[in-house]
């Protein structure tokens, strides 16, 4: 078991802005674009099952 290089790390209690600002918009908008096609897939669900 090779547990050194964890110990080394010092223990973090609250998550910091050790995320890169590329990552986060990354992020964003790859949340954003799955939400977006979620909801147009919910209305087209919605939409068809009136019919």
């Amino acid at each position: 078991m090779n547990n050194d290089d964890e110990n080394k790390k010092p223990v973090q209690k609250y998550a910091d802005s050790s995320i890169s600002d590329k990552a986060f918009k990354n992020l964003l908008f790859w949340f954003a674009l799955y939400t977006v096609l979620f909801c147009i897939g919910v209305v087209f669900a919605v939409g068809a099952d009136m019919k």
